[in-house]
């Protein structure tokens, strides 16, 4: 390597800054000129191979992508209610009284003990921190417009749907200042997990068909549409989806370009969507990963090998695509490959490299990896990190403890102060319980033998129920 060319890396690695509002050249060639469905699938290509991350890290990433303005990493941004909570002040641990919701509930597309067997499960995009009452409120509801409530935090209310035309189910209905969101949420999640379409079970066909195109019931897409006219894209969005950006590698089109809903199901179905010209590219580029992408491993334990999958995408690449990795710990990273053809980057799917974290001491690692070569100009690069820990973080109690302890099939728990919350969730991350602590010795009776994690008095603790 050139030294003129390791010096503008190197000072890439220094102005680590995500550039907001930057829609990367070449991104959306593959729509340019087509309209309604055949628009939508071309858009699910784009969107469908991207890097899954994972479900237990979702906290890492929502200390950017969900942090409310102007403290950002302090107060977290909810959607579900008005109540002012703060990040955990270590990175990556849970906050108190949130959950990790799916805004499309993942009971949509597969039963509860099969749906993190699919991407759409830790697919950041409709991964939101949420009020865990409202939450809990909320179930697995469609979206919809509320009567009579059954529930009501003043963000949140859960009713019958009054919705024109929408049959009389149980219904979520968020905030007004949130419902566009809500509504691109979902335009983005039946785009991108269009090939979901056969799979949409029982409680998604109150809004869904199971069908590509349109896909949504007559007054589903009316009500999103309206939802979506009413409440334009936001700065609070526009930011999360740089964010999301960079470590997923794929967008919310609708965000990007809210027109596109029009063009899809609204009042421009009739025309095809042009790509703007400072968006298409007409040379070697690489698509994604973006540059100063960040990558994370989560907690690892000593010799112990972890891997994660990005999708090289690129266009009018003419030859191969050299991989490198510098600097920091690089000696516990490692790549499948150094060199990637042309033509699996220039392919609608990309192509997936395989990095692996293998640590071989305590503490946080960091290196680069550099995309460099192929006819384009100049290197992206991208932030590989992981943290070498002990053990779970998460203290695990199977005898009396002061706090929380089991006895056959019941956890017992006390608060340390009346009003604290308690929360216990099962083993797959779904919470079965949650009240108001009354400062002394409470029960909660186990459905069934298995781990559960309790949070109590500002911990998560994992408790085995034999």
């Amino acid at each position: 390597m050139k030294k003129a060319t390791l010096s503008i890396i190197l000072l890439l690695f220094v102005f680590h800054i995500h550039i907001l509002g930057q829609i990367p050249r070449g991104y959306y060639n593959a729509i340019d000129e087509k309209q309604n469905s055949e628009l939508k699938t071309a858009l699910h290509r784009i969107l469908r191979n991207h890097t899954v991350l994972n479900y237990d890290d979702l906290w890492y990433y929502f200390w950017t992508t969900d942090a409310r303005p102007p403290t950002s990493g302090s107060i977290v941004w909810d959607m579900y209610s008005g109540t002012v909570r703060y990040f955990n002040p270590i990175r990556g641990r849970s906050t108190s009284g949130m959950d990790r919701e799916h805004a499309l509930p993942k009971s949509w597309w597969a039963p509860s003990a099969q749906s993190d067997r699919y991407a759409a499960h830790n697919d950041l995009n409709h991964l939101y921190p949420s009020d865990a009452a409202a939450n809990y409120a909320k179930s697995n509801y469609t979206l919809g417009v509320v009567g009579t409530t059954t529930f009501n935090n003043g963000v949140t209310e859960v009713g019958r749907n009054v919705y024109p035309g929408a049959p009389s189910q149980p219904a979520f209905e968020p905030a007004d200042e949130y419902k566009g969101d809500f509504a691109r949420t979902y335009m983005y999640m039946v785009t991108c997990y269009e090939d979901y379409a056969q799979q949409w079970r029982t409680e998604a066909l109150y809004m869904f068909r199971n069908e590509t195109y349109p896909v949504f019931q007559e007054w589903a897409k009316n009500m999103l549409l309206e939802w979506h006219r009413n409440d334009p894209v936001s700065e609070k969005e526009r930011v999360r989806n740089e964010e999301v950006f960079f470590y997923q590698n794929n967008r919310n089109p609708f965000i990007d370009f809210p027109q596109l809903a029009e063009y899809i199901w609204g009042d421009s179905v009739t025309y095809t969507f042009r790509v703007p010209e400072q968006y298409y590219a007409h040379q070697a580029v690489l698509v994604t990963p973006p540059n100063q992408t960040n990558l994370y491993f989560g907690e690892v334990q000593k010799h112990s090998e972890v891997s994660q999958t990005i999708v090289l995408k690129g266009l009018h690449m003419t030859g191969n695509i050299s991989i490198i990795l510098w600097s920091g710990n690089r000696e516990f990273f490692r790549v499948a490959s150094n060199a990637v053809p042309a033509n699996a980057i220039n392919s609608e799917e990309g192509y997936e490299l395989e990095i692996f974290y293998h640590p071989e001491e305590y503490g946080e690692h960091n290196t680069q990896l550099i995309i460099q070569d192929g006819g384009m100009e100049g290197s992206s690069v991208v932030h590989l990190s992981g943290i070498c820990s002990s053990g779970s973080s998460l203290a695990s109690v199977n005898a009396e403890f002061p706090d929380l302890y089991t006895q056959n099939d019941i956890i017992h728990f006390r608060t340390y102060s009346p009003k604290d919350n308690i929360f216990i969730y099962d083993s797959l991350g779904r919470l079965i319980y949650s009240e108001t602590g009354t400062g002394k010795w409470q029960k909660f009776n186990c459905p069934q033998n298995g781990i559960y994690i309790v949070w109590l008095n500002g911990k998560n603790r994992k408790i085995i129920v034999k």
